[in-house]
């Protein structure tokens, strides 16, 4: 009797196996399919994101591009425009010194044309001295004498007038080229000033 059961429960347990089998199966079958369809979307998904990414990395690049350029040509123009400005001031710094060294020109020529005219009144009064001297010959010794020391008084006087003059001149002169050269050296600090600039805006746009 129990070897009946036992072999009934066996033979259950068989026929629901050999049941079973394809059942489990398709359901195999199916999971896999899904399984397969799921990583085809993944699939898709990853590539139109690896898409995306490469549009939004092109569209990045061409941008910054553009700005790049456009900062480069920005900063090219403002160079140009530093080194205009630059070249006006010295046009104008330039023109500003000549116009300093044709007024020195003109103040020696008129000193050389003064100086000319005290040689000339000098040479005039020393021509009037020696008639005078040659008319007081025939008067009195003395009276000749007095004369003419009175004479080479008043061309002392002169003379010391004229160096009084001269040196006036002189100094006046040296003061001109004192302040020529404190102008000079302006300009050329004002000129190392404009390079030292050009020199960091150049480094700055890294060229």
């Amino acid at each position: 009797m129990k070897a009946r059961k036992l072999f009934a429960s066996l033979l259950a347990v068989a026929m629901f196996c050999v049941l079973a089998i394809p059942a489990f199966a398709d359901a195999n079958s199916d999971y896999e399919a899904a399984v397969r369809a799921y990583q085809a979307q993944i699939a898709a998904r990853e590539e139109a994101y690896a898409a995306a990414v490469k549009d939004y990395q092109a569209q990045a690049a061409a941008k910054a591009k553009a700005e790049g350029e456009a900062i480069i040509a920005a900063g090219k123009l403002a160079h140009q425009q530093q080194l205009a400005a630059n070249d006006a001031i010295m046009a104008a710094a330039n023109a500003a010194h000549q116009e300093q060294l044709n007024k020195n020109a003109a103040y020696e020529a008129a000193i050389a044309d003064y100086q000319a005219s005290i040689a000339a009144k000098e040479a005039a009064y020393l021509s009037a001295v020696k008639a005078y001297q040659a008319q007081a010959a025939a008067k009195a010794k003395a009276e000749g004498e007095a004369i003419i020391a009175a004479g080479k008084a008043a061309h002392q006087q002169q003379l010391a007038a004229n160096s009084a003059v001269e040196a006036a001149a002189n100094a006046a002169h040296a003061q001109q080229l004192s302040e020529n050269a404190a102008y000079e050296a302006a300009i050329r600090a004002y000129q190392a000033q404009i390079a030292a600039q050009e020199a960091a805006y150049l480094r700055a746009l890294g060229l």
